[in-house]
């Protein structure tokens, strides 16, 4: 069985990172669960995230449940009134020997993105063909805030 090595975060940044605005009193952060829904089949993706401090810190799980010639993957788009939106991709990659590819089997990887835009947060399932690299993404996505 391979191993998995490390998940590969790939940040796209729809627009430049501008520095997050602080609140005039910090309040506790809010920290609560999120689901991708069920949009492509053998993928799952759960979680939690922390909102405060002019971000929001996403962790949680990406599983794969089939060999079908596909990698999972979640997508989040934050976004924020006057900004443009930040969306972030996670995706299941092995690394060995200076290469990298993206996995095709049964796995399940611990995933974690911040953004600086905390106005609304939404998730989507996708996944990547591992022979022709074109993705697919669920029709759908879900509010999460």
């Amino acid at each position: 069985m391979r191993r998995i090595g490390v998940v590969v975060l790939t940040t796209l940044a729809l627009a430049g990172l501008a520095a997050p605005v602080e609140a005039a009193q910090a309040a506790p952060p809010d920290k609560r669960k999120w689901a991708a829904p069920d949009g492509i089949a053998d993928v799952a993706a759960w979680g939690t995230y922390t909102r405060g401090d002019g971000r929001v810190v996403i962790r949680g799980r990406l599983a794969d449940a089939a060999k079908d010639g596909r990698t999972a993957c979640v997508r989040f788009k934050a976004t924020e009134r006057g900004r443009r939106a930040h969306v972030l991709k996670a995706a299941i990659v092995v690394r060995r020997g200076g290469r990298h590819w993206y996995h095709d089997g049964e796995a399940t990887v611990r995933i974690t993105t911040s953004s600086p835009n905390t106005g609304h947060l939404h998730v989507q399932e996708c996944s990547r063909n591992t022979e022709t690299g074109a993705w697919e993404y669920a029709r759908t996505w879900r509010r999460i805030y």
